[in-house]
C-alpha cells in the first residue's frame, strides 16, 4: 500500500504535475502536434499564474490549520505529553554532531514549553530514538540545549523513534503508555497534521488535548501575488500530501472521519 500511494503521489503531486505538463509540451513539438502543444502550453502558463497569483497554498493550509484549536484554559494538570515527530534534520544533526531541526522545529519549543509547565507529566517524543540522543548528541548538550534543558531533568522521558507514519506514532504510544479512561494527555504536532493525527488517535479510542503549533497560514487570506513559482508549488506540494494523507487515511480505515 506505501508503494501504491508514493505512486500516486508521484503522478499527483502539483511540482510533478507542472514537469509532466511541460514534457508533453516538448513531445508535442517533436511530433509536430503545434496546435495541441500551444494549448497545452498555454494551460501549463495560465496555471503559473493562478499558482503565483491566487491564495491557494494558504486557503488548503487554513482549512486544515483551523479545525482543532488549544483550549483556551488549559488543564491544571496532565497525565502526559505526546510530542509528534518530524522537527529534525537527523542527517545533518548526525553529520555536526548537534541536533539540527528543520521547519517544523515549534514542536519541540512548545514541548520544552509545556514541560516547563506540567513538570509531573510524561514526555513522550515519537521520531526520536534514545540511543540516538544518549550516544550522540547529550555529550555536546548542555542546560540551555533544546532537547536537554532542565525542563528535561528528573522526569520520565520516552522515546519512540521506530515508527514509519502517525498511524505507527499513536499506535506506539498507545502499546507502550497504554493511557488510562479519564487520563488527560496533549498532543503537540503542526496545525496541519493536527486533524490527521488527532482523529488517528481517537479512532483508537484516545481522546487527546490538540496543542497545535508551527501554523503556515495567516488567519486572514490575502492576495500577494509572487514570481517564485518553484516554492509556490513545494509549498504546495507540502499541503495536497497532508490532505492527500486524510483521503488515504480514510479509506484504509485508522481514521473514522476525514475530518474533525
Amino acid at each position: 500500500m506505501r508503494l501504491e500511494s508514493d505512486l500516486i503521489w508521484l503522478i499527483l503531486a502539483p511540482s510533478n504535475i507542472f514537469f509532466i505538463l511541460i514534457i508533453l509540451v516538448l513531445i508535442s513539438l517533436i511530433f509536430n502536434w503545434h496546435k495541441f502543444a500551444q494549448r497545452l502550453l498555454f494551460f501549463t502558463i495560465s496555471l503559473a499564474l493562478l499558482v503565483s497569483v491566487l491564495p491557494i497554498k494558504d486557503f488548503l493550509y487554513q482549512k486544515l490549520e483551523t479545525r482543532l484549536k488549544a483550549p483556551l484554559v488549559m488543564p491544571s494538570n496532565v497525565n502526559g505529553i505526546l510530542v509528534l515527530g518530524g522537527s529534525l534534520d537527523w542527517q545533518v544533526s548526525r553529520s555536526w554532531q548537534q541536533l539540527n531541526t528543520n521547519k517544523h522545529a515549534e514542536r519541540l519549543i512548545a514541548a520544552a514549553s509545556l514541560a516547563r509547565r506540567y513538570p509531573n507529566a510524561k514526555l513522550v517524543f515519537t521520531g526520536i530514538y534514545k540511543e540516538d540522543i544518549a550516544n550522540d548528541f547529550i555529550a555536546t548538550a548542555n542546560d540551555k540545549s533544546l532537547i536537554a534543558g532542565s525542563e528535561y531533568s528528573n522526569r520520565e522521558i520516552i522515546y519512540l523513534g521506530s515508527s514509519r507514519s502517525t498511524y505507527e506514532d499513536i499506535l506506539q504510544a498507545i502499546q507502550t503508555q497504554q493511557p488510562k479512561q479519564g487520563e488527560r494527555w496533549i498532543l503537540v504536532t503542526s496545525a496541519a497534521h493536527m486533524a490527521r493525527a488527532y482523529l488517528t488517535a481517537k479512532a483508537q479510542g484516545w481522546a487527546l488535548i490538540p496543542y497545535p503549533v508551527d501554523y503556515q497560514s495567516p488567519k486572514e487570506l490575502s492576495f500577494k501575488p509572487s514570481l517564485k513559482l518553484m516554492k509556490n508549488l513545494v509549498e504546495l506540494d507540502e499541503v495536497f500530501r497532508e490532505w492527500g494523507a486524510l483521503l488515504v487515511y480514510k479509506r484504509l480505515g485508522r481514521t473514522k472521519t476525514f475530518i474533525p
